[in-house]
């Protein structure tokens, strides 16, 4: 199967895997490093829009337990159906983020392990989204790659598509939208060896 057909059918994959997924998702919270760093970047007690959400937990239930209004976006139905349950007070939507029009800005945006299944192209257009959704002084915290290119993962034994720019472009991307810091980890150790994108202090062009 080609790269390009195996990028369509993601959505599909996690519409029908969401159960299985759920189940087997690590709830050890490796993540909260960088979870910590990007809360440290945006106000207590603030706005957070967790795209590709997935089942909600571990990293909704992050911000959820810290008192942050949680709005969460996921392109599965399934999935955003299991964060309903496990969290009905919180905002749970439906949507691609390629697609993401709310009419809310957030002090904060993550997208951990869902914005890398974009292809390139699609990434430097969805960071455009994410930059006005985020409001003045906000933060984004997602998972990249550690160079540019495709590579295939697996989700439930079935595989899926991954890229990356190249680091140094989404520095020079964020930069240009306005953020003030962008800071750059690649293969984290602390978190399984994830490669990862924080921006903060952003201050849109025009301000």
């Amino acid at each position: 199967m080609k790269l390009s057909e195996i990028h369509r059918r993601t959505i599909e994959v996690y519409e029908t895997q969401a159960g299985s997924w759920d189940r087997h998702r690590p709830r050890t919270l490796n993540e909260r490093v960088w979870l910590d760093k990007f809360t440290a970047a945006i106000p207590p007690y603030g706005t957070v829009l967790d795209v590709g959400c997935g089942g909600g937990d571990p990293i909704a239930r992050y911000f959820i337990e810290r008192n942050f209004a949680l709005t969460g976006v996921d392109a599965a139905k399934a999935m955003i159906e299991i964060a309903r349950t496990r969290f009905p007070a919180m905002t749970w939507i439906q949507m691609d983020m390629r697609e993401l029009s709310l009419n809310q800005t957030f002090d904060g945006i993550i997208g951990w392990d869902s914005f890398f299944h974009l292809n390139p192209a699609e990434q430097r257009l969805t960071l455009m989204r994410f930059v006005t959704h985020l409001k003045s002084g906000g933060a984004l915290l997602l998972t990249v790659g550690h160079t540019a290119g495709e590579v295939l993962g697996q989700v439930e034994g079935q595989r899926v598509y991954h890229s990356s720019l190249d680091p140094t472009e989404y520095k020079s991307i964020l930069i240009e939208a306005g953020f003030c810091q962008v800071e750059y980890v690649a293969q984290d150790q602390r978190c399984g060896m994830r490669s990862l994108v924080l921006a903060s202090c952003l201050h849109p062009r025009g301000e």
